[in-house]
C-alpha cells in the first residue's frame, strides 16, 4: 500500500472500512494519536471491546507475545483490536523483524493490529520498514510550519462549529508555536463556556490562555514594522518587567523570523499579493502589515538589522557582554534596530 494522508484514513474509519495493518510514525504525535484513538473508540462496539480490543506499550512485549496475540480469533466479534502504542520502543533485533515480516506477509485478516511508532520513523534501509510501506496502510505524520498552524486552527475549530478572528489565530500560534497537543489544549479551554457558533476573539485568548493581547512578540513585531517608537518601547518595558512573558531568546527568534519575511517581500515584491504571501508564508490577511514595514525597512537597513541580532544573540550568550541584564540588552538591541 502505498502512503496515506490523514484525512483519508479518517474517511475510511468513518465508513468502517479498516485494514489489517496500520503503521502510523512520524515526529507531530497529534496525528499519530488522534488515528489511534479514532480506531480504538470506532472499530469496535462496547460490548465487543471487554473481550477483543488489546492496547500494550511497545517497551512491555516480545514480538513473539504481540504476534500471538494478533493471530487469535475474535470473539463473538467480526474482528479484534490489537493496538501497540510507544512502538517505537519494540525490540528490533534480526529475530524480531523476522517475526513481524512473516505476519505482515500474511495477517490475519480478522486483526486490526495498529502500530503507533512515535518521535520519528523506522530505519527505511531495513526490510521492517520497507515491508510496512508496502502491507500496511502507511502515515507518517509531519509537525506543521508555523504558518501552517492558524489555517489549522480555523480548520480545528469550524469542525466544531467555531470560528476564530484572524489576529487571535495568530497570536495563539505565536504563543504556543507549532506543537498540535499544545494548541489543541488551548482551543479546548476556549470553547469549553462557549456556545457553537461563536468567534474566538483576541479577549478571549487574552483572558483564556494568559497572553496579553497588547504586550506580546506578536505586537512587538508590528510596532518595530511601523516604526512606532511609543508603542515598542511599552511592549519592550512590559517584557523588562515580565521577563517570563519575553525571553530574550524567544524575542531574537521571532525578531529572526519577522525580518527575513520583510527581506523576502523585498525580493519578491513584483509578484501577485497572493504569491508573495505563499513565498513569504504568512496570511493573505497580514500582507498590507508586510508591505509597510517593508517601506520601513530597506534591503540595506535590513543588513544592518540582521547583524544587530546576530551580535545581541552572542551577547545574550555571553559573548562580548559586558554584564548587562536580558532587560537591559533588549533596549538597547530594539533602539538600535529603529535608529
Amino acid at each position: 500500500m502505498a502512503a496515506e494522508s490523514f484525512d483519508s484514513i479518517v474517511s475510511d474509519i468513518k465508513n468502517r472500512k479498516f485494514a489489517p495493518v496500520y503503521f502510523f510514525c512520524g515526529e507531530e504525535d497529534f496525528f499519530i494519536d488522534a488515528l489511534t484513538d479514532m480506531i480504538e473508540k470506532n472499530a469496535l462496539n462496547e460490548m465487543e471491546k471487554a473481550f477483543n480490543q488489546t492496547v500494550v506499550y511497545g517497551k512491555d512485549l516480545t514480538s513473539r507475545q504481540i504476534m500471538e496475540t494478533a493471530g487469535r480469533l475474535p470473539m463473538m466479534a467480526e474482528r479484534q483490536v490489537v493496538i501497540i502504542k510507544e512502538a517505537q520502543a519494540l525490540s528490533m533485533k534480526e529475530a524480531d523483524e523476522e517475526e513481524y515480516l512473516r505476519y505482515l506477509k500474511k495477517p490475519i485478516k480478522s486483526t486490526l493490529l495498529v502500530f503507533a511508532w512515535k518521535h520519528g520513523t523506522p530505519d527505511g534501509r531495513k526490510s521492517f520498514g520497507k515491508e510496512m510501506k508496502k502491507s500496511a496502510v502507511y502515515f507518517e505524520s509531519k509537525p506543521l510550519y508555523q504558518n501552517q498552524v492558524a489555517p489549522w486552527v480555523k480548520n480545528w475549530l469550524s469542525q466544531k462549529k467555531y470560528k476564530i478572528e484572524e489576529q487571535a489565530a495568530e497570536l495563539l500560534v505565536e504563543y504556543t508555536g507549532n506543537e498540535l497537543a499544545k494548541v489543541a489544549n488551548e482551543l479546548e479551554k476556549l470553547i469549553i463556556n462557549k456556545q457553537a457558533g461563536a468567534t474566538i476573539t483576541l479577549d478571549d485568548i487574552e483572558s483564556g490562555v494568559g497572553i496579553s493581547k497588547e504586550y506580546n512578540t506578536f505586537e512587538l513585531n508590528n510596532a518595530l514594522g511601523t516604526k512606532n517608537k511609543t508603542k515598542t518601547y511599552q511592549i519592550v518595558n512590559y517584557f523588562v518587567a515580565n521577563p517570563k512573558n519575553g525571553p530574550l531568546v524567544l524575542i531574537l527568534g521571532t525578531l529572526q523570523g519577522y525580518f527575513s519575511k520583510i527581506f523576502l517581500f523585498h525580493l519578491n515584491k513584483n509578484l501577485t499579493d497572493k504569491d508573495i504571501a505563499s513565498v513569504i508564508k504568512v496570511s493573505p490577511f497580514f500582507l498590507k502589515d508586510y508591505r509597510t514595514a517593508a517601506a520601513n525597512y530597506t534591503p540595506q537597513k535590513l543588513e544592518q538589522v540582521f547583524k544587530i541580532l546576530e551580535e545581541f544573540d552572542l551577547r545574550s550568550k555571553g559573548v562580548n557582554n559586558r554584564s548587562l541584564k536580558e532587560g537591559e540588552l533588549l533596549k538597547e538591541m530594539v533602539a538600535r534596530i529603529l535608529n
